[in-house]
């Protein structure tokens, strides 16, 4: 494979797992926004939960009893949707993921490529060096037997 023909496919893998990369630490970011708000929904719940006990006892009129209620109730189809959205982002986490394994392992494979053209080459390099050092010195060993 030319060597040309070569960098431009590494270059190209290292910017497909660069945006795959993009791409995983935004997810994951996602998934932490995502989190959080759910532990802000569950916690608020509590919250409300608490204050519905107490008021309980102390005795609470029908019509703020029902209104809790209602309002537990929406918190708690909150907290379900934001526990479904939990579940829908850390899929997205984990294709992401492996989207940038898959783009990681062909850049690799890509460099390995560049490493063992590089190293024919210095291996090609090495051999005509050592065979001109060889001729130099059979030349100059020739010389000396030829000059006695």
């Amino acid at each position: 494979m030319n060597s040309v023909v070569l960098a431009h496919l590494t270059e190209q893998a290292e910017k497909a797992r660069n945006e795959a990369a993009k791409l995983l630490a935004e997810e994951r970011q996602n998934k932490q926004k995502i989190a959080m708000q759910l532990q802000t929904l569950q916690q608020y719940r509590n919250d409300y939960a608490v204050q519905l006990q107490q008021q309980m006892q102390n005795g609470i009129a029908t019509h703020l009893l029902t209104n809790y209620r209602h309002f537990l109730a929406s918190l708690d189809h909150a907290i379900q949707r934001a526990q479904n959205a939990l579940v829908d982002q850390a899929g997205k986490v984990d294709k992401s993921q492996q989207q940038w394994q898959t783009k990681q392992r062909k850049l690799a494979s890509y460099e390995t490529l560049v490493d063992r053209k590089a190293a024919a080459a210095v291996k090609v390099a090495n051999k005509r060096e050592q065979k001109l050092a060889d001729e130099l010195s059979l030349a100059m060993y020739m010389r000396q037997r030829g000059l006695r």
